[in-house]
């Protein structure tokens, strides 16, 4: 409870003309009725108050009612309603909002009211979030006035929520209304349709421009009377192991996500296709909190792997991928791909060709590796100061050092990638063909 701002300005009105009657007395020029009217103002403003004061009423039967999804995707919107109902035997003014919540921007509040006795209103509003796991939503804040609005009592609804923020799986939900091809397509994925040996049959369908003539079933050609080409796909039943590091590598940040969270979207996205591709997926963390998720597959598989993996936060932890090599071996022995997602410098050198000849005796290994945006961007920038020279000589050594590391690991056997952040999805989709069709697997 707090007085509003026009109670404090009454108050300061009548303190002012207090003193100034004050002054006038010590100077003899006050009279004692203006002395009294000045006294009698005071109690009747206090008795006013103090009468206003109890003509709230029981304000914690008020209801507030709260409707939000249980799950959100980050950084999109998401629509919310909050019914208020007056209880109360006479009308309120009030202000409604949502207490602040780390993980969670509010808009369209707060908001003004007017409400009669027994009158309920919908309020609608959206919420966003900003960072991934689960958020508690305290109940809502209401400030109500009193009947002379010489108040103002706050009210904490006791309910609380919990919602389960996502990663952005929007890019998911698109896909799936898509067949296989169309979302190699819209992913900005191209391949060389490869067809022939170490293909599994999929089915007959008409000959089209592109197909090569090993493709044509003579047979049902000729009773047909037209040319039928026979469709392959990929082998399947195969698994692929995604390792993300959780340590201090991936906290940079270039634009509205961290590459903590261009890594999460671009697994989430490949174990898609994969998953679409009749393979299994398996996830493990690293160098932070540790998750293991065994491979999954069929339909209900990346939501098993949404739920295991969007409450993972990027730590100030060092990473050391031959610990890791150790660990992923004692537990997975069976032949996979294994999707090492870091960002790898100059000095993992040594500790990632051990940790990769570890794992490499019985699986293909592949690296992905994220390189900072804002260091590439450096070396468009004009030189005119001997700063700026020895800033894009020092980028340019750090980004060649990088590209010599990763010739290095080509010819150790490595595969791997290094690309910008939110070109992370693409390079890994096309990697993931890459290797399947090249029956490495």
């Amino acid at each position: 409870m707090r007085p509003t701002k026009q109670f404090v300005i009454v108050l300061i009105a009548w303190c002012l003309i207090g003193f100034v009657q004050g002054a006038a007395r010590v100077l003899g020029l006050a009279t004692e009725i203006f002395s009294l009217v000045w006294a009698v103002c005071g109690i009747t403003l206090f008795f006013w108050a103090a009468f206003d004061y109890f003509t709230i009423g029981k304000i914690k039967d008020l209801i507030i009612e709260r409707s939000i999804p249980t799950s959100l995707a980050l950084g999109a919107p998401v629509k919310a309603t909050m019914t208020i109902t007056n209880t109360l035997s006479r009308g309120i003014r009030l202000l409604v909002s949502e207490p602040p919540n780390p993980k969670l921007t509010f808009s369209g509040l707060p908001v003004k009211l007017i409400l009669e006795p027994q009158q309920a209103v919908d309020v609608d509003y959206s919420l966003t979030a900003i960072n991934r796991g689960e958020a508690t939503l305290k109940g809502a804040v209401a400030r109500i006035q009193s009947k002379y609005r010489l108040w103002d009592f706050t009210f904490s609804h006791p309910k609380t929520s919990k919602v389960k923020i996502y990663p952005n799986f929007a890019p998911i939900a698109h896909l799936s209304k898509l067949g296989i091809e169309q979302q190699i397509r819209q992913l900005g994925v191209h391949l060389s349709q490869k067809r022939g040996d170490g293909m599994e049959f999929k089915q007959l369908r008409e000959f089209t421009v592109g197909d090569s003539l090993r493709q044509i079933d003579w047979k049902t050609t000729s009773r047909y009377q037209k040319p039928i080409s026979r469709e392959y796909q990929d082998e399947q039943n195969q698994e692929v192991y995604f390792l993300l590091d959780c340590g201090r590598r991936l906290r940079h940040k270039d634009d509205e996500l961290s590459h903590f969270d261009h890594a999460l979207n671009a697994i989430l996205l490949t174990a898609y296709i994969a998953i679409r591709q009749g393979d299994a997926c398996g996830f493990s963390s690293y160098s932070g909190e540790e998750k293991w998720l065994n491979p999954v597959k069929g339909p209900s598989g990346i939501n098993v792997l949404l739920n295991t993996l969007y409450d993972l936060e990027s730590t100030k932890e060092n990473t050391d991928f031959l610990k890791l090599a150790e660990k992923f071996v004692k537990r997975n022995s069976r032949r996979s791909l294994i999707v090492i997602v870091s960002n790898v410098r100059e000095e993992d050198y040594e500790d990632l060709i051990q940790a990769t000849k570890v794992l490499s005796k019985n699986h293909i290994v592949l690296v992905a590796s994220l390189k900072e945006h804002s260091l590439v961007k450096q070396l468009d920038h004009d030189i005119n100061t001997v700063d700026d020279a020895l800033s894009y000589s020092e980028t340019h050594r750090y980004l060649q050092n990088r590209k010599t590391l990763a010739t290095k690991l080509r010819s150790s056997g490595v595969h791997i990638i290094d690309t910008l952040p939110n070109q992370l999805h693409v390079q890994l989709v096309t990697e993931y063909f890459r290797l399947k069709r090249s029956h490495l697997l």
